[in-house]
């Protein structure tokens, strides 16, 4: 697959994350259809917020463990089973409707609200992570897409709506539960992670340059070590690659040169599993003169990870930033 082909199948699969991404966001529009629902089911306003509250929940408690499906299994799973949670949530608050006051208990109701909000993101987690795996260098543009189509996913279906048939809460519900099994299930089918290829070229090692024969070692801990040793995997869901399309090269050394040139990756690029704040081990630097390499803890390669960061103050800084601006953007959706 020529590199034309690749990158517009990159651009499919972004048009078909921001697709997913509408869907995700019908749980804003709760407000578009509650009312009228409590109106007729002859719920109380407590009632009918406690119904839109446990929505908000299962967007925001769920977001948790559905990360850590897509993570494992590829952004597919998580938009199947997304679409599918929220296609019964709706179609099932929908038939309760249908079916006037006293159908189905309050808590079945909450339940099907729940699954609508882990349902958007499971898809949702699947949709952003597609756009960043496929442009690693533009990722700030590539997820902007599906987060705005995310926050218009309200307005989206509440104008089909206003304009196919005003006024009815139930065609809304049918409609929220019929467009996200389509919107879902179609752009799953274009939903690709493509693999990019690194440039690895030759550099030749000055003469006067000590040789080393090993990069430095270090010890790790068994959960790092499976953590390292899955950076080399292919990441799940990605497209397999054909390595006749690879556009490295790889010359020839002469193996009666003392001097061969060595080979050196460029524009290295970290993949999902990648600390944010390390670098490998093999990127110590070199110490001439034939001193004794030693890696230090305390050095600015600084590799931390799991419950570790609970035991830095930067950690909680950056929770608490990150917390004040999503809040405010949730009162600004709201």
């Amino acid at each position: 697959m020529s590199e034309r082909r690749l990158k517009v199948t990159r651009v499919i699969s972004v048009v078909a994350a921001t697709v997913v991404a509408l869907a995700c966001g019908t749980n804003y529009a709760y407000s578009a259809w509650g009312p009228q629902f409590a109106e007729r089911m002859h719920f109380s306003s407590t009632q009918s917020n406690l119904i839109g509250t446990v929505a908000n929940l299962g967007m925001y408690i769920g977001g948790i463990p559905v990360g850590m499906l897509v993570d494992r299994k590829g952004p597919r799973p998580g938009v199947l089973m997304g679409g599918g949670l929220m296609t019964v949530g709706y179609f099932s608050i929908h038939r309760a409707y249908e079916s006037g006051p006293g159908s189905i208990a309050l808590p079945w109701l909450c339940l099907f609200a729940f699954m609508t909000g882990i349902g958007g993101a499971s898809a949702f987690s699947g949709s952003i992570k597609t756009s960043a795996l496929n442009w690693p260098e533009h990722r700030g543009t590539a997820t902007a897409f599906p987060l705005s189509a995310f926050g218009l996913g309200a307005f989206f279906f509440t104008s089909i709506s206003s304009i196919a048939f005003p006024d009815n809460a139930s065609a809304f519900l049918l409609l929220l539960s019929t467009g996200c099994l389509v919107m879902c299930y179609v752009s799953v089918l274009f939903l690709r992670v493509v693999p990019h290829t690194q440039t690895q070229t030759y550099v030749s090692v000055p003469v006067n340059e000590q040789r080393r024969s090993s990069n430095p070692l270090r010890r790790t801990k068994s959960k790092e070590e499976r953590t390292s040793t899955r950076r080399h995997e292919q990441e799940p869901g990605t497209q397999p690659f054909d390595p006749n399309t690879s556009t490295s090269s790889f010359p020839k050394a002469d193996g009666d040169n003392e001097n061969a040139g060595t080979l050196e990756t460029s524009n290295a690029e970290p993949d999902e599993t990648s600390s944010l704040i390390s670098s490998s081990p093999g990127d110590m630097p070199y110490q001439e003169n034939g001193a004794k390499e030693t890696v230090h803890q305390s050095s600015h390669h600084l590799d931390i990870r799991g419950f570790s960061l609970l035991k830095h103050v930067e950690f909680y800084q950056l929770w608490l930033l990150l917390g004040i601006m999503t809040g405010i953007g949730l009162m600004t959706i709201k």
